[in-house]
């Protein structure tokens, strides 16, 4: 919610449910559509937003309340994008992939280079448990390790393929506009 209306600059909730709607953000985060106008209010309330009067004068129908994101708000965007982009949950991960461009380049590289460290660290963790031909105890299931093991080198080489192209100059950060000036 927070990035769409940073994106936007100036935004209101239709504006909302449309691009999360667009960039098919149900699937790949816990936003439903049907939940963003209280989302806002509940934004509003902690103060990460503030209200605006619409610039629209038409009177086409009902004023409409729009909304932008205040200092607060953009604190807590990046400390949420900066978590995202190091959590080993998928949802979290996928918000930070998708928002990662409003961050610097620099910052993403660190970001991606600490969630593979830990990465690591699991899938050293996982190859060193025990496991039994047949089980005594479900930890020990040689599948289920094996599962759990499949799943975090996964992510490690995903997390490494994005890397290397954020690396390799991939993609276009917010802040390379201002490093050029």
């Amino acid at each position: 919610m927070l990035g769409s209306l940073l994106r936007r600059g100036v935004s209101h909730g239709y504006a909302v449910i449309s691009d999360i709607t667009s960039w098919h953000a149900a699937t790949w985060t816990d936003v439903k559509p049907g939940s963003i106008y209280h989302a806002l209010d509940k934004l509003e309330s902690q103060g990460m937003t503030k209200s605006v009067n619409s610039e629209n004068n038409e009177k086409l129908g009902p004023s409409r309340k729009e909304y932008i994101v205040t200092e607060q708000g953009e604190v807590e965007f990046r400390i949420l994008l900066e978590s995202a982009l190091v959590s080993a949950d998928i949802q979290q991960l996928s918000v930070g992939i998708a928002f990662m461009d409003m961050l610097s380049r620099p910052r993403v590289i660190a970001l991606l280079q600490q969630r593979r460290v830990e990465l690591e660290k699991s899938i050293r963790f996982l190859k060193s448990l025990p496991t039994e031909e047949c089980p005594s105890e479900p930890s020990k299931h040689p599948e289920l390790v094996g599962i759990w093991a499949g799943y975090v080198e996964n992510e490690a080489t995903a997390t490494e393929r994005i890397l290397a192209n954020v690396q390799a100059g991939k993609y276009v950060f917010k802040s390379d506009s201002l490093e050029g000036k």
